[in-house]
């Protein structure tokens, strides 16, 4: 009984070094200097607007993080922004950091998801529970990658409903300019 805990331990181990290695990999292909746009879902009129969007990714020396320089109109203002995205080799978590206009925040993700047909084809979906609206709420993102087309989205369940369906919040549509 003891070696098989030891063999299972091993193969979970293991599981968990090649996920972290594939998922290191989806965010260094996703270096680059990107154009399009962002687009999001307004509660209070139902509609969806859409604003240009320029993001600049690269990887840290060590390959451990990307950092993603988001230049993107506000309507009323340019808006910079800092976006550090991680996958925490104890936890296998993804997590991201996110700072604009002297602000910050912190977010941790369990990664439910990933297709890896190569750099240029693939696609990551990670959850949390948080708040959208201020409401409680299971928040899906997904990024992918097919080719020179990078696109993310933001998907919003909310708790205290009855409803299961889940709601396009908001996401992103880029072409790629320049490789990283």
């Amino acid at each position: 009984m003891r070696k098989l805990i030891l063999a299972l331990a091993l193969v979970l181990a293991l599981s968990t070094v090649r996920a972290d290695v594939e998922l290191s990999s989806l965010l260094d292909a996703s270096a680059g200097s990107w154009e399009g746009e962002l687009y999001y879902l307004d509660y209070r009129s139902g509609q969806r607007f859409g604003i240009p969007m320029r993001v600049d990714a690269r990887m840290t020396p060590d390959g451990a993080t990307l950092v993603r320089e988001l230049t993107f109109t506000d309507p009323g203002n340019l808006v910079h922004a800092i976006n550090l995205v991680t996958i925490d080799r104890d936890s296998g978590e993804l997590v991201e950091a996110y700072f604009r206009e002297g602000r910050g925040e912190l977010l941790r993700y369990d990664v439910v998801d990933v297709e890896f047909e190569n750099d240029r084809q693939w696609r990551i979906v990670y959850e949390q529970d948080g708040n959208d609206d201020n409401r409680p709420a299971r928040i899906r993102h997904t990024l992918s990658r097919n080719g020179d087309e990078m696109s993310s989205s933001k998907e919003v369940r909310f708790l205290d409903s009855d409803d299961d369906g889940l709601i396009l919040r908001n996401g992103s549509l880029l072409t790629l300019k320049e490789a990283g």
